[in-house]
């Protein structure tokens, strides 16, 4: 992958409202007619298209609409802070109908398009169709039960002619047989030029994550939550399935190992890339397994990993300026994403356990206890662990690579009064003590060098975890290990057996476990936390109250390397928000739509 573009934006804002979900119109061009006047035209039209996707790297996206396990102090307050009439970051209901019904003009526009060669339509179509089946999907996963838009409705269509909400199953269904209707008229790869485009493989994994949260928990039998709401307010049926069905795990087991071997086939691969600190570029990190962890998918030019990817560049306010340590003579570095302690623990020690279930690692007392790091003095949480952890994650008197004068690497310090600590801030500081390293360039600089990279949707990683999850599930345990082993050798960490031997079976609920904190591990900072947490029924136990950091207002070590809450007002009430709210405006104009439970 030697090269890529950026999808261009022809959107000018991705998350605005309109006035119904189902009146937005394109306002690139004066007319449908102008948007397919030519070859040209349409392929801009067809961009716009994926512009509807969210950028998943945006650090206001991530932390406060999808809630992976740090702290950004802008968004982090919103968690639990929104309902139909005041929805905060969360506007996909009408961002990804606008989007929906952009894709229905494509369709319904691209056969009169002069000049253009029937296999170039052909792939819009496919494309246009992959949109339509990934649009709903993240309303389902958002939302729950939906309503399926089948066509493009007319700007004077009637209130009431507009659909309503779907049964659960039903939607599934539609979704599942329109990635299967693209995926016949994609291609096994798109052009260099056109990198970030959905091809074969990207529609085989996006069905089988369909297929995953479809067997999950929160939506396979889930009567615990839903037997008594969330019914068809015309009918009285239930919109949710209420009876567990071990069928949609087997369908997630079996479109995984598919989307597997279409990648495979496709050439996508583990990045497998090494340090070279003769090059004399970037140095750092030196270990092969850190190296592999922090490069995986910002290796623009080496990385194979990627099966469908955001490509849009990283601004001003983006995640790497927000993510990265601050100069003490200024710079755009503002140090805000802030892993919390919750996400520090999380990582395996340096033989693949848990920390509190290694019976080599430290006693639970004796974590915030000081030690020494590369000869200076940090906590015992931050000693002995695996590549990942030291990889991702910044700690104080920790490594960060990256650009600043003439050094390739600093140390990070997070004492209150050290060059990275609170200070007199009163924003623009860690809140926890930690910064996240993932996803930012070891050749970013401060002064306005951000190396841009396509930001991972879909990576091979991920669907390997969808397989050992789906196997799990489905009782196929030596599968399960099998793929959880891919992962983490890649890593540098122990495989699973022989990490567990003489400390726990290998039954399927150890195996289930160890899957969701591989999950958690491998995909952290990527967008994933909330969802997967939600859709395991296990949400409100992460982010029902505030989460814990470093005492960031500490002087001396001793004050500094202790348990502190971090003030951000998180809120998760059970089971209101594991749905978000439906906009209260097209739930007043459309008597089809019933209101999620708790709003």
């Amino acid at each position: 992958m030697k090269k890529y573009i950026q999808i261009l934006m022809i959107v000018a804002l991705l998350f605005t409202y309109s006035c119904n979900y189902l009146d937005i119109v394109p306002d690139e061009t004066a007319t449908e007619e102008d948007a397919f006047a030519d070859r040209y035209a349409a392929e801009r039209y067809l961009y716009s298209c994926y512009a509807f996707i969210p950028q998943e790297a945006n650090v206001f996206y991530m932390l406060g609409s999808t809630g992976d396990w740090a702290t950004l102090m802008e968004v982090a307050s919103m968690q639990g802070n929104y309902s139909p009439s005041n929805l905060s970051y969360y506007t996909f209901w009408s961002s990804f109908y606008g989007g929906i019904k952009r894709c229905y003009i494509l369709l319904d526009n691209i056969d009169g398009v002069p000049r253009m060669d029937e296999e170039t339509k052909e792939l819009y179509k496919a494309e246009a169709r992959f949109l339509l089946a990934y649009f709903h999907f993240f309303l389902l996963k958002a939302y729950g039960p939906i309503p399926i838009i089948e066509k493009n409705f007319a700007m004077d269509t009637p209130n009431s002619d507009y659909p309503g909400r779907r049964i659960f199953d039903e939607c599934v269904k539609w979704i599942s047989d329109m990635y299967d209707m693209a995926y016949m008229d994609l291609p096994e790869r798109q052009a260099t030029t056109y990198y970030g485009r959905a091809t074969r493989a990207t529609a085989k994994a996006m069905k089988a994550k369909l297929w995953l949260y479809t067997a999950s928990p929160l939506f396979n039998g889930n009567g615990e939550f839903y037997a008594d709401e969330l019914k068809d307010p015309e009918t009285g049926t239930p919109l949710m399935p209420l009876q567990y069905d071990q069928s949609k795990w087997e369908k997630a087991y079996t479109y995984a190992l598919e989307a597997v071997n279409e990648a495979h086939s496709a050439g996508i691969s583990l990045y497998m890339g090494n340090p070279d600190p003769g090059s004399g570029n970037y140095p750092y990190p030196s270990d092969v397994n850190q190296w592999r962890a922090r490069m995986n998918f910002v290796d623009r030019a080496n990385t194979n990993e990627l099966i469908f990817a955001d490509t849009r560049n990283d601004g001003f306010y983006g995640y790497q300026n927000n993510a990265a340590p601050r100069e003490a003579s200024g710079g755009n570095a503002w140090q805000n994403v802030a892993p919390t302690l919750e996400a520090v623990k999380r990582f395996y020690t340096e033989r693949g356990l848990p920390i509190d279930e290694d019976p080599a690692y430290f006693s639970e007392g004796d974590y915030f206890q000081l030690g020494q790091y590369e000869g200076q003095t940090t906590c015992n949480l931050h000693l002995h662990r695996e590549p990942r952890f030291y990889a991702w994650i910044s700690f104080h008197n920790g490594w960060y690579e990256l650009m600043r004068g003439n050094d390739k690497r600093i140390r990070t310090l997070f004492r209150k009064n050290d060059v990275h600590g609170k200070q007199s801030y009163g924003r623009n500081y860690s809140m926890t003590g930690y910064l996240a390293k993932k996803g930012v360039h070891p050749g970013y600089n401060a002064n306005g060098s951000i190396i841009n990279y396509p930001f991972p949707i879909m990576r091979l990683a991920e669907l390997y975890l969808i397989v050992a999850e789906a196997a799990v599930e489905t009782n196929n345990l030596s599968v399960a290990i099998e793929y959880l082993d891919k992962v983490r050798v890649r890593s540098g960490v122990p495989k699973v057996e022989t990490a567990w031997e003489g400390v726990a079976t290998l039954n399927q609920v150890k195996l289930r476990q160890i899957v969701h904190q591989e999950r958690g591990i491998e995909l952290f900072m990527e967008g994933h936390s909330l969802w997967d947490h939600k859709r395991w029924k296990t949400a409100h136990l992460y982010v029902g109250s505030n989460p814990k950091g470093l005492n960031v207002d500490g002087v001396t070590d001793a004050e500094f390397f202790r348990e502190a809450e971090v003030l951000v007002g998180w809120k998760f009430a059970s089971p209101k928000n594991y749905l978000l709210p439906i906009p209260q405006k097209d739930v007043d104009v459309n008597a089809k739509l019933s209101q999620n439970p708790g709003y």
